[in-house]
């Protein structure tokens, strides 16, 4: 079958139902946008690394098939074959809607496009939705638009604009994601090739100054300490101490040192609407609540320690015990 046929040429074309109608007809300025969005959507499905994104974006285009076909019929045919787009249709845009605000949280205030190129072509995508609305707006004026249609649109624009800041969030969690492990294997590489400072002697006085703090409390904790790659050097379980409190303290001085911070600190921020929020499901020994310190000398990042088996509250107390014994120790040395 040739790809041209030549009846195009003087200008006309041919709705589905026999009907011929010139080129920059109204109708036919409707399904070409249409069809111009569902080609933007092509080139982000192309580039998506998430594979629920990208069954939505085809999901959406077979959608605007269905869109494009019924602006494409004439009155007989739309008569004949009914809306082809349904209030399911439109439930299924606000379900997406809701499903991956919730993910990264609230929106306060508007997105300039261009923070990735697959969210750059779903925001184009989404100008092009747009702009097809408004020639659908003008279109029911003139003839019959189902009311279904015209919401599916509307709704579309929204979908895409949450689609476009889902990518941009996951992207950024992807990007602090794969740092720390660069940094993790990076610094476990230097470490290989130089002494530890966490002796016998200096684990020692860290395990002390936990121990008395946590006897003196009546909370008995797991301690875990942490070189600067993240990797565990030393651990001890005191008696009476949650089997749980093993793996959570060890993940407590992991996460102090990959984000170079109390862990306390980044409970807000993994908070929906927060700098870092999912950061935890995209990693799943980082911990957000407190108990894991980093250890400094000089400003320079040299380890981690890791408390828990008791509330945040004692699990940070003890912990502040030990870093201030650990600060001690080097200010002696010096």
């Amino acid at each position: 079958m040739n790809i041209f046929t030549k009846r195009g040429d003087s200008g006309l074309t041919s709705l589905y139902g026999g009907t011929e109608v010139s080129k920059d007809d109204l109708r036919v300025w409707c399904y070409g946008t249409v069809d111009e969005a569902s080609s933007a959507l092509a080139i982000a499905h192309a580039s998506l690394e998430f594979d629920d994104l990208k069954s939505i974006i085809r999901e959406i285009q077979n959608s605007l098939f269905s869109v494009s076909a019924e602006l494409a019929s004439d009155e007989t045919q739309r008569q004949k074959e009914g809306p082809r787009i349904t209030e399911q249709d439109i439930g299924r845009l606000e379900g997406i809607i809701t499903n991956y605000t919730e993910e990264f949280g609230k929106v306060t205030g508007f997105s300039l496009p261009g923070e990735t190129q697959v969210s750059s072509t779903i925001h184009l995508a989404r100008t092009i939705v747009r702009r097809a609305e408004r020639h659908v707006v003008s279109l029911s004026r003139q003839g019959d638009v189902s009311p279904s249609l015209l919401k599916y649109l509307n709704r579309l624009s929204d979908t895409l604009y949450v689609l476009a800041k889902i990518e941009v969030y996951r992207n950024f969690i992807k990007q602090v994601v794969d740092k720390l492990k660069k940094l993790q294997i990076d610094r476990s590489s230097d470490m290989a090739n130089e002494d530890t400072i966490f002796n016998m002697e200096l684990c020692d006085i860290l395990r002390n100054a936990a121990l008395s703090e946590s006897l003196s409390m009546g909370v008995p904790v797991s301690l875990s300490i942490a070189d600067g790659g993240g990797n565990q050097v030393y651990f001890c379980r005191f008696p009476g101490a949650l089997l749980v409190s093993v793996g959570i303290a060890q993940n407590k001085s992991y996460t102090a040192v990959a984000m170079k911070q109390p862990t306390g600190n980044l409970y807000e921020a993994a908070l929906p609407g927060g700098s870092l929020h999912g950061i935890n499901t995209a990693d799943p020994r980082l911990v957000v609540f407190g108990g894991g310190f980093p250890l400094f000398i000089g400003g320079e990042l040299v380890g981690g320690i890791g408390i828990s088996g008791g509330s945040v509250q004692e699990d940070e107390q003890i912990g502040r015990r030990v870093v201030v014994e650990f600060e001690k120790h080097f200010l002696k040395g010096n």
